[in-house]
């Protein structure tokens, strides 16, 4: 007798369970307690099923606890639909946790784990031995360090950004030379002259240049472990003593990893309130805060070409440090243009520390105020966690770019040296050539310099009219915001700032207080001002639209002639005169007004282009207005005279007094006013009425109105007249075949198209449009 065979669990087990949970979803939907009320043996049979669904499982949920005691489920759970539901939700959960138990199996299978490899670290383990206390803010509003301060926040702008700096260590050009005011040279761009203002160039761009990196970090080598994350903590460093102590250990160092925490909501420029620093043994966290005039003495490490110093995401660190502490960075790594040499997902350096390091950091502490002292153990965590790994994935990144290639790691240091050539710079001084673009930072970079407020516009789709109401709000935040060193954004957020823009004429305070769900607490102390200054800038901008509504409607004929008009006339007015010249070739007098008017013409019109001195190489634009309409007043007025001259001595005499009188007619009938606009200037033009028409200077065409009419009557002229002695003939009926069909499709009616238009029913009424909001001033003023 053969032994029991071997059940197969997706051959035999797997297709009925299937097929139990699909009939059981089907019964479900189903109204069973009808059906049960229905047929008794019916639902006595499913009773003794809801009975044995109950026992197993109280059995599965028993295998939960340790001890075997769990939760259990009565018969009164299975007298309803609701009752069911808290059995379904634990069954629930036990399928999660079996599933998640499946997950880590097949992860720990698949994945081929060394001995060496140490498993996932979390930002909390180990944070209870930190050396700074463990205290929270709770909410309360935090003093300004700013205040505290020994060397103000200089937010005027009244000269360019001077580094900050007394010496220079490492240097290859002296500090004098390094520190000079540069005057830049002026520079053309698209044939446009500009001149950058003035500026100090960044002290160490040559020697970032032009210093070798160290040669080991062109060697493959194996990747220093770091030290062991819960059984060390960072070392705080606030005195000038503990500062000193902490550049002594760093000398003797070959790579250090640097990572700065940055605040600026409660600042105009912003300030570095942290800086985390590790060597291979070490962590520091520096209070820049209490320091912030003290740390010029790092320069001797940071500027060293024989150290390399490791950032994640420099961008802006580079110009953290120059701005607040006076420090500059020579031989810097920067991970984030090695991920992206790599071909890395992701550039973050979370994505960094989880996949190199296996440690899982916390994002909810990346915008935490880094002003709080003293700080919280998790947020010394938090950043310790930047730097502390940073150089072991250093390591092994570096061996990857060398396995890639010579080219991806050249590239990655040529990256990295051009982010640390970046320099700060005021707004004011904003470099305004492309020299400048991707090496300064200014606090505001607006894509338009001279409108900075234009990107609000746009992003909030604000209408043109509202521009002026728009830059006055604009200039006094950042005039606010400059005094009281806080950011624009805490003065006025944009939002808020569109909401006032909006508000129409008759500004009071309630208005400006309720015109917002939130009135920031600037705007709410100064309502008042800002009250007269909106209601001012709506006048301002209402008399300006009716100004110029006005200077729209200004008679044509005054004298600011324009420019079209007047280019047009003088056109024409040779072309006349060359025509002449073709039919009388003979007339010498009539050769020599067209020369005068041709050179008067050529004088004006150089008048008009843009003229560039070669020696002082300045753009010059003539304002040719009065002396263009001036040569054309003595054109008219000299071709006036060569016409009557012209008219007489053509070879018609006049010898008689009619005939005299009769050639005054027709001068005084062809006397027009002058282009330039006045009324008592005219002068006598050609007797042809198909000669030129200065009333039409613009229309270089001339219309005749009447051609449509002489059109239609020449068509009802041409038309043959009606026969009316073969007119029985049309009433007779068609006698070929063709005729007879003819006239039957003329008979037949169209078929019933289900789909045309004619088919639809009857129409709603038009939608009224819709008038856009934000009339400008003038629109309404015009209403009333």
């Amino acid at each position: 007798m053969s032994g029991p065979q071997k059940t197969d669990i997706f051959a035999d087990i797997f297709p009925k369970v299937v097929q139990t949970i699909r009939s059981a979803s089907a019964l479900a939907a189903q109204d069973v307690n009808f059906y049960k009320s229905i047929d008794a043996d019916l639902g006595k049979d499913m009773d003794n099923s809801s009975k044995s669904l109950l026992q197993i499982t109280n059995r599965l949920l028993s295998s939960i606890g340790e001890d075997g005691s769990s939760i259990k489920y009565g018969q009164e759970e299975i007298t309803g639909e609701a009752s069911w539901k808290k059995i379904s939700s634990s069954l629930d959960i036990l399928y999660e946790n079996i599933e998640n138990a499946f997950d880590e199996q097949q992860q720990q299978k698949g994945k081929a784990r060394t001995t060496e490899e140490k498993p996932m670290v979390h930002l909390e383990d180990g944070t209870s031995d930190s050396s700074a206390p463990n205290n929270r803010n709770d909410g309360k509003r935090i003093p300004k360090p700013q205040v505290q301060f020994r060397v103000p926040v200089d937010n005027s702008e009244s000269h360019p950004f001077k580094p900050m700096i007394t010496t220079k260590p490492h240097g290859l050009k002296t500090y004098e030379e390094s520190t000079a005011l540069i005057n830049p040279a002026p520079t053309y761009e698209e044939s446009i002259e500009l001149v950058d203002p003035p500026y100090y160039a960044h002290p160490y761009e040559f020697e970032i240049d032009n210093q070798p990196y160290p040669e080991e970090i062109l060697i493959h080598s194996e990747p220093i472990p770091s030290k062991d994350w819960v059984s060390t903590s960072a070392t705080w460093v606030e005195t000038v003593d503990d500062l000193n102590k902490m550049i002594d250990n760093l000398r003797d160092s070959t790579e250090i990893a640097v990572d700065l925490e940055h605040h600026d909501y409660r600042t105009y420029y912003g300030i570095v309130c942290l800086m985390q620093i590790s060597n291979r043994d070490q962590d520091w966290i520096v209070d820049t805060l209490k320091l912030r005039n003290d740390l010029e003495p790092l320069n001797e490490i940071f500027t060293n070409p024989n150290i390399v110093k490791i950032f994640h995401g420099a961008f802006m660190d580079i110009i953290w440090l120059q701005r607040d502490l006076g420090l500059y960075i020579v031989s810097l790594f920067d991970t984030y243009h090695a991920s992206k040499a790599l071909g890395f997902p992701k550039f973050s350096l979370a994505y960094l520390l989880e996949t190199f390091a296996n440690f899982k950091t916390s994002k909810k502490y990346q915008l935490a105020d880094w002003r709080i002292r003293p700080l919280s153990t998790p947020m010394l965590a938090y950043a310790r966690s930047d730097t502390h790994f940073l150089l072991n994935i250093y390591d092994q990144l570096r061996n990857k770019l060398i396995d890639g290639g010579e080219e991806k790691l050249r590239k990655v240091l040529h990256d990295s040296r051009q982010v640390a050539k970046r320099r700060f710079e005021y707004t004011k001084y904003r470099p305004l050539s492309n020299n400048g673009n991707g090496k300064v930072s200014c606090p505001i970079m607006a894509n338009n310099p001279a409108e900075p407020y234009s990107s609000i516009m746009v992003q909030y789709n604000l209408p043109i009219h509202r521009k002026p109401i728009v830059e006055v709000l604009y200039n006094w935040r950042d005039a606010i915001a400059k005094t009281e060193d806080e950011s624009v954004r805490y003065v006025m957020p944009n939002q808020l700032l569109v909401d006032l823009s909006n508000l129409e004429d008759n500004v009071t305070t309630e208005r400006i207080l309720n015109a917002s769900r939130f009135v920031s607490e600037h705007v709410r102390l100064n309502v008042k001002e800002l009250a007269q200054l909106l209601e001012t800038t709506i006048k301002r901008t209402a008399q300006n639209d009716w100004d110029l509504v006005d200077k729209w409607n200004e008679d044509p004929s005054s004298e600011n002639i324009n420019e079209i008009a007047d280019n047009t006339t003088v056109l024409e007015l040779i072309n006349h005169n060359d025509q002449l010249l073709e039919s009388k070739s003979d007339s010498s007098l009539l050769k020599a007004g067209s020369k005068l008017f041709t050179s008067i013409y050529e004088g004006a019109k150089s008048l008009i282009s843009v003229e560039c001195e070669p020696d002082s190489m300045t753009i010059i634009k003539h304002n040719f207005g009065d002396e263009y309409n001036e040569r054309l007043k003595n054109a008219w007025k000299e071709m006036s005279s060569i016409h009557d001259e012209v008219k007489i001595n053509l070879g018609n005499p006049i010898e008689s007094e009619d005939e005299k009188d009769e050639v005054a007619e027709q001068v005084q009938e062809k006397k027009v006013e002058s282009v330039s606009g006045s009324k008592t200037g005219s002068a006598t033009l050609f007797a042809d009425k198909n000669e030129f028409d200065p009333n039409e200077v613009i229309t270089l065409r001339k219309k005749n109105f009447n051609q449509r009419n002489n059109t239609k009557k020449a068509i009802q002229s041409d038309e043959k007249a009606f026969d009316y002695a073969n007119a029985d003939k049309m009433l007779l009926e068609p006698t070929n075949s063709r005729d007879r069909k003819r006239e039957n499709n003329k008979k037949r009616k169209p078929k019933f198209d289900p789909y045309s238009k004619e088919s639809d029913g009857p129409q709603p009424s038009k939608r009224g449009k819709h008038m856009t909001v934000g009339k400008s001033s003038t629109f309404k003023d015009r209403r009333r």
